[in-house]
């Protein structure tokens, strides 16, 4: 296939308007050869010993555009020649073209795959002929071309010459007497601007083609609107749609093109393009399935198959329908195309949801019939836990999606920000947010002293803590932390300590507040009875962002966990270390948590949602005016 395509880009190269590629096949059926003919400038009697006489010596080497400047090349290497070898092992090119004084010529030249790096050739005067390469490779070993008579052939030579074809109304190919017409197959047609790159300094375009028809799915990167050397498969980052996705970017040279197959290993920018180009075309498809879902339901409610009739009546009925349309939506693919089937299968769905949600299990596999794969997979699931766990569990991570996008937009919206208090709000709410520090805390004292810290040390380490003295600081202060958190771990039977200092989004953290939180590590060091060779102590100051006295403080090393106090370890004494943490961070890697499993689920909360959630989890705790947020726009997650 490859090979077909290298010397339909030849002809494309010499300004033809028709690249025909022909299979001669015999009484067995079995292609004997293979002719790529067009109708460009052929080969010019001066570029042929340049063009064939050596490797890599073709004259697009030297330039960008087609001899008369009507297109931007694609090949430059010299490769199609070699790749004909693929076809056959003879190969011949017969090429009509004109001299730079006008005379036209036609060329012959020879080649074999024993001596492909040699070509043969001769030249005669030829009148009244139109210029034209016409490229034969003859099976003469009987090799297997199977691959050529394959279904997916034209799909896929359409979605690779689609970019070629749209661009160039005047450009016609036709493969095996087929016409590749990407117009008529064309679903949807979508661009999208793609920013990557550190500080967002490199910008690419995306544009993703949606297929009526076929299973074809492909991901292709070129340094123009029209070549995309670099090709891979699709499924993987879109596994539903028949699409073809083109990216877009000037950078793309040699270089760039050779080390995408990396991937994100690749160097930057070259990884950062694959994964926020990978990102684009998931998010595009994302909202597609969103909207093909909503498009069904309407279908649904026009020919009378929805089992709902009228608007809600109450905000509880509101509630079941929402459910109903996303569980529905879901099942599309699994669910009739006949009105009376579909009707049955929806209303079953709807009595499932609304009486029993434990029968929605027999409807999926009796009713809706999932397919092979999907059902041993949710009978594996539901053998090894229940419905109701799978759901509570699906919840439980959108939940936390949400909150993150609420609490994003709290400590960072301009407006709401401001209102935003350390003690008053953020310690109230984080109260019940544990997890974003961390799964294994299970002990918490609220803005607690430091005295209270070492009862909770002394509990966790089996020892008595009624006969407790007041712990100081070294100006004989006493302090309070706003979060200690503890956990006893198991292994080695250690225990882990997690002291949280909060400051409001509006502050800065400078010397003063990393000082406070070094001298409540220092507390803990110099206290007799905080002394155990088990524990660990980590305290983090967390702060929307911090001055240069501060960057200059962590330690170079660890600068992405933000360590600036870690002393040397004594015996006898628990290893404390500090460390100061931006929101920003802390928020991202949860993201990254939770990355996985949400795209599974395709739900990304909008802020609306984000601050919806965190308005019913938390109004008593928030600012009065931030509680009269507006009402959440109608979503479909």
């Amino acid at each position: 296939m490859r090979a077909v395509v290298e010397l339909v880009w030849n002809g494309i190269d010499a300004e033809a308007t028709v690249v025909a590629v022909e299979l001669h096949r015999n009484e067995a059926d079995a292609i004997t050869a293979v002719r790529v003919v067009d109708d460009g400038h052929g080969i010019s009697l001066h570029d042929v010993q340049a063009t064939f006489g050596r490797i890599g010596g073709a004259w697009k080497s030297h330039s960008e555009k087609s001899k008369n400047g009507l297109r931007r090349l694609h090949g430059k290497r010299g490769e199609g020649r070699l790749r004909a070898f693929a076809l056959g092992s003879a190969i011949s090119w017969s090429s009509v073209s004109d001299d730079t004084a006008g005379h036209r010529h036609k060329i012959t030249i020879l080649g074999n795959r024993r001596t492909r790096d040699r070509f043969r050739w001769e030249v005669l005067p030829s009148t009244g002929v139109p210029t034209g390469t016409t490229v034969t490779a003859h099976n003469e070993s009987q090799q297997q071309l199977a691959a050529l008579n394959a279904e997916g052939v034209v799909p896929t030579l359409r979605s690779h010459f689609a970019p070629a074809l749209l661009n160039d109304k005047t450009l016609t190919i036709t493969y095996d007497g087929a016409t590749l017409d990407p117009t008529q197959e064309i679903a949807r047609d979508t661009q999208i601007p793609v920013i990557f790159g550190e500080n967002g300094v490199h910008e690419a375009a995306v544009r993703v083609i949606e297929w009526r028809s076929g299973k074809h799915q492909a991901v292709y990167f070129g340094p123009d609107d029209d070549h995309f050397p670099y090709e891979e498969p699709g499924s993987q980052v879109e596994s539903q749609f028949s699409f073809s996705a083109y990216i877009t970017w000037s950078g793309l040279g040699v270089d760039e093109l050779t080390v995408l197959g990396l991937g994100d290993m690749a160097p930057e920018p070259v990884s950062d393009l694959w994964k926020c180009s990978r990102k684009a075309i998931r998010d595009h498809f994302a909202a597609r399935r969103r909207e093909r879902r909503r498009e069904q339901i309407e279908q649904w409610k026009d020919t009378g198959a929805y089992p709902y009739k009228g608007e809600p009546a109450s905000e509880p009925e509101r509630a079941e329908r929402a459910v109903f349309d996303v569980v529905s939506g879901t099942l599309v693919p699994h669910i009739s195309k006949i009105q009376k089937d579909a009707r049955l299968t929806l209303a079953l769905l709807r009595d499932a949801i609304r009486h029993d949600p434990d029968k929605l299990t027999t409807i999926l596999h009796e009713v809706v019939s999932l397919n092979d794969t999907d059902r041993d997979t949710l009978s594996q699931l539901l053998s090894e836990t229940t419905l109701s766990a799978i759901i509570r569990s699906a919840n439980l991570v959108a939940c936390r999606h949400k909150f993150l996008a609420g609490l994003d937009h709290l400590l960072f919206d301009p407006q709401d920000s401001g209102q935003i208090g350390e003690r008053d709000h953020l310690h109230k709410i984080l109260e019940h947010e544990l997890w974003i520090f961390g799964e294994g805390y299970h002990l918490m004292s609220s803005e607690r002293g430091l005295t209270e810290m070492l009862r909770n040390h002394l509990k966790l380490e089996g020892l008595p803590d009624t006969k407790t003295t007041t712990v100081r600081r070294w100006d004989n202060r006493t302090g309070r932390t706003d979060l200690h958190l503890a956990a006893r771990y198991k292994e080695h039977d250690r225990i882990q300590h997690l002291v949280v200092e909060l400051k409001a989004p509006d502050v800065i953290a400078g010397r003063k507040e990393i000082d406070q939180v070094e001298d409540y590590a220092n507390a803990v060091l110099s206290t007799p009875a905080f002394a155990s060779d088990r524990a660990t102590w980590d305290f983090i100051l967390m702060t929307t962002d911090h001055d240069e006295v501060v960057r200059r403080r962590i330690k170079s090393e660890d600068r992405e966990l933000g360590l600036y106090f870690e002393p040397e370890k004594e015996a006898g004494r628990p290893l404390v270390r500090a460390y100061v943490r931006r929101w920003r961070d802390l928020l991202d890697e949860n993201q990254r948590r939770l990355e996985f499993v949400t795209s599974a689920l395709e739900h990304d909360p909008s802020i609306t949602e984000g601050l919806e959630y965190v308005r019913q989890e938390h109004r008593d705790l928030l600012p009065t005016a931030t509680t009269h947020l507006p009402e959440a726009a109608g979503t479909d997650s």
